[in-house]
């Protein structure tokens, strides 16, 4: 029988989960998962009233007439949503990424879409095989509230391994959240997201963007131990954490970027769905979908 305190914190994360996904979420989400599981079937010429953001710019230059894509749906899509479960991602971080991952849950329950959960640290905490509805999401979010992580370290070639075997048979979305505190293999993650469709959803830390003002506050690296003591009524130590922050952030960006991957970037301290959506839709609009 499950704890009744577990049971809470499952139904208070489900009811905000669902209070937040509206139908305008719905539809930046469907655009996203529609676009990424269909297959291109041939080319044929425009006629008014189509999508022109289907239109293929290289076939028409060829032809002298406009050519636009058509597409297969491939029903075999699969959606996985890897979380961080290391303990750099304890407190706010944590809470944040549970809030995103309830939500992305929910719309693939409304959409019919299939998901699944990895959660890692520096090994395998968590799998859960992708499947479709509210029984799906509701185990997810046991597994993530109750899982008591073996691991405070974090690495991500257990994750590129483990999508790299598993999904060898069809593409799939991998969604990751994490504070990417730990190194990244370009070359794992670059091969990776040539077989599928990767997004790195960061959680930041408020305090490393400079923008918490306060006393000395400790700086705790959980997972080494390390410690150090900064004082946030600063304004020399705010720049220098900021400065940081930003330096950090760009060279996780560009990384990731490299490897042909999407990224976009959370903070606890912020209201992430219209951020979540703003990402949706520009990708969208990338896409031509």
């Amino acid at each position: 029988m499950m704890d009744p305190s577990l049971r809470k914190r499952m139904k208070e994360l489900e009811i905000r989960a669902l209070h937040l996904v509206n139908s305008r979420f719905m539809g930046e989400w469907a655009s996203n998962m529609r676009g990424q599981g269909l297959e291109f079937r041939d080319l044929r010429e425009y006629v008014p009233g189509d999508d022109v953001r289907r239109l293929d710019w290289k076939a028409t230059a060829r032809s002298g007439k406009p050519q636009l894509r058509r597409f297969t749906e491939d029903r075999q899509q699969s959606i996985y949503l890897a979380l961080d479960l290391s303990a750099s991602m304890k407190g706010s971080k944590e809470a944040l990424a549970r809030q995103i991952l309830a939500v992305l849950g929910w719309a693939a329950v409304k959409q019919g879409d299939r998901f699944g959960l990895m959660g890692f640290t520096d090994r395998v905490e968590i799998h859960r095989p992708a499947a479709r509805g509210e029984a799906q999401l509701w185990a997810t979010l046991e597994d993530i509230l109750s899982h008591p992580p073996s691991s405070k370290q974090t690495s991500f070639a257990p994750v590129w391994e483990f999508f790299l075997k598993r999904l060898s048979g069809h593409r799939a979305t991998i969604i990751i959240l994490s504070d990417f505190a730990s190194g990244l293999d370009s070359h794992m993650l670059r091969a990776l997201a040539v077989r599928h469709d990767v997004l790195a959803f960061r959680i930041t830390d408020p305090r490393g963007s400079g923008s918490v003002q306060g006393g000395l506050a400790p700086f705790t690296d959980s997972e080494t131990g390390e410690q150090a003591w900064i004082d946030l009524s600063s304004p020399l130590a705010l720049r220098k954490l900021r400065e940081a922050g930003e330096e950090e952030s760009g060279e996780i960006r560009l990384s990731l970027r490299k490897a042909g991957v999407w990224y976009h970037s959370f903070s606890p301290d912020q209201d992430f769905l219209p951020s979540l959506m703003e990402f949706f839709h520009r990708r969208m609009e990338v896409l031509g979908v």
